[in-house]
């Protein structure tokens, strides 16, 4: 397999790519005074910056190990936290009206 590393790549700028549109969230929160909104996003974005390095070597493993599996706790935590900017977001606009 000439591209083994690719895929960890891939999926490890996905990951930056989140953690950048976290940070936007954060910024364009602290805009529109949303403080909760604003520490959840932040919190999220450097949550994933720290755990970074260790997801990569675990994607480069699986490639080697040619299997899978993702980490339950990290899918439903980014899931739960992804629900709870939503209903921030969606509370802070109702009450805009």
């Amino acid at each position: 397999m000439a591209d083994a590393g690719l895929q960890a790549e891939r999926t490890e700028l996905a990951w930056r790519r989140t953690q950048l549109s976290l940070l936007v969230v954060a910024c364009l929160a602290l805009r529109g005074a949303q403080p909760a909104l604003m520490l959840l996003a932040l919190a999220t974005a450097l949550a994933l910056w720290a755990g970074q390095c260790r997801r990569y070597r675990h994607s480069l493993a699986m490639l080697d190990a040619e299997r899978g599996q993702a980490r339950i706790a990290t899918v439903l935590g980014i899931g739960l936290v992804q629900v709870s900017l939503c209903v921030l977001a969606i509370e802070a606009a109702l009450a805009g009206r």
